[in-house]
């Protein structure tokens, strides 16, 4: 007995995925009757249509919202490192003259010679 009779053929992959990734093309439909072809604009507009992803936020507004998340972030992780760890007053982190001193103090400790 042949081998070829208990086989099933290979069918290739049709999945929505494969066909993004080019790998497997979609073929068109076939039209079964001729009045398929003979719709009228009305009809077109009510026949499915191919699922197209639209961005709801766009690239250049998720950098921006990136950024600025990192920027409070950043102001709220030295408002409680400076107000509950170092004790200081909360907003005293945002004045220049707390990062001179600080700045300084990191400069005193490195010799410089």
């Amino acid at each position: 007995m042949s081998d070829e009779r208990h086989q099933e053929p290979m069918i290739s992959p049709s999945s929505r995925m494969a066909r993004r990734k080019g790998r497997v093309r979609k073929s068109p439909p076939a039209s079964a009757e001729p009045e398929a072809q003979a719709l009228s604009a009305e009809g077109e507009a009510a026949a499915p249509r191919r699922f197209a992803r639209t961005r709801l936020i766009p690239i250049w507004l998720r950098l921006i919202i990136v950024a600025a998340l990192m920027a409070i972030s950043l102001a709220a992780g030295a408002v409680v490192g400076y107000s509950a760890i170092g004790d200081g007053k909360p907003l005293d982190v945002f004045r220049p003259s707390t990062w001179k001193h600080i700045v300084d103090i990191v400069e005193k400790g490195t010799d410089r010679g």
